[in-house]
């Protein structure tokens, strides 16, 4: 099948080392780089670039590893610096976070970095004040809001375009284009889970549209040799633990059949595009 209206792909690994948010995760084996590289590798083999939303942790560990994602030619963007949810944080001490953040990315060799992304899409109605900070730190877009009703964090009354906030272009993550399905349509746990079939279907729909189609990976969503522990974030639910560990090993047959019918592009890229001309918005305390 010829697609003539390809929408963008804006492909992001969220770089986090899951060992750092589990008790005695030193334990278990390191896998970020070797997982990264895979990554890496698929991106090179389809000459596309990439957003990676690195932990300041990750950045201080693995300085090389970042440098190796520059010299690639790909994108560095904050991802928190410990990966504490923004709920869980004083305004101050989100104000530090993102500083450590910045300091660490700049430390470890990247160059200008504009894009954040909240740990577990934790930028919600109640907490859109980090978008001041946001924008006063010097960020130009965000991919942070999960427009939807989630057992964890959403913000259903954003909307599925992306839309200036406070001076932040925020990038919302593409949900399934059924209303009966409003969870991400290309993400971690989600895009392991649901058959490609309905991906191709919300595919076609967004393209149709125009639309981007964003997506969230991270490097436990490949490695299929990972010991079995509790994720953190999922209240030691063992049903929702026991899907984190389901069908890592298609993730790059998946990945590449959505690539096939949308052009890979970062994040960055995305922005400087489209965010000119975009609808700006103040989005009030209640969402609206």
């Amino acid at each position: 099948m010829t697609i003539t209206n390809r929408s963008d792909l804006l492909f992001s690994v969220d770089l986090e080392d899951v060992r750092d948010q589990v008790d005695d995760g030193k334990k278990y084996r390191e896998a970020v780089p070797g997982n990264t590289h895979r990554y890496l590798d698929f991106l090179q083999a389809r000459n596309a670039c990439a957003t990676f939303f690195v932990v300041g942790n990750v950045a201080r560990k693995y300085p090389s590893l970042i440098n190796e994602i520059v010299s690639e030619g790909h994108e560095i963007a904050c991802h928190s610096d410990t990966h504490i949810q923004i709920d869980k944080q004083t305004q101050d001490e989100f104000a530090t976070d993102l500083k450590r953040n910045l300091e660490a990315l700049y430390a470890a060799g990247a160059e200008d970095v504009i894009g954040y992304r909240a740990p577990t899409f934790s930028l919600t109605a109640k907490t859109q004040w980090a978008y001041r900070y946001l924008h006063e730190a010097g960020f130009k877009y965000s991919s942070s809001v999960l427009p939807a009703a989630n057992p964890l964090y959403g913000w259903k009354e954003f909307g599925d375009k992306p839309r200036l906030v406070h001076e932040v272009f925020e990038i919302p993550i593409t949900l399934h284009a059924s209303p009966l399905l409003r969870v991400p349509m290309a993400g971690g746990v989600y895009f392991r889970v649901f058959p490609f079939m309905l991906i191709n279907y919300s595919a076609h729909r967004h393209m149709k549209k125009s639309n981007p189609i964003t997506t969230y990976l991270h490097p436990y969503d490949i490695d299929t040799q990972q010991e079995h522990f509790m994720h953190p974030d999922l209240d030691n639910k063992k049903h929702l633990n026991y899907l984190m560990y389901v069908n890592r090993s298609r993730v790059f047959e998946k990945l590449n059949r959505l690539a096939d019918l949308c052009k890979p592009v970062s994040y960055r890229e995305y922005y400087l595009s489209h965010a000119r001309g975009a609808p700006a918005q103040a989005i009030s305390a209640d969402g609206k």
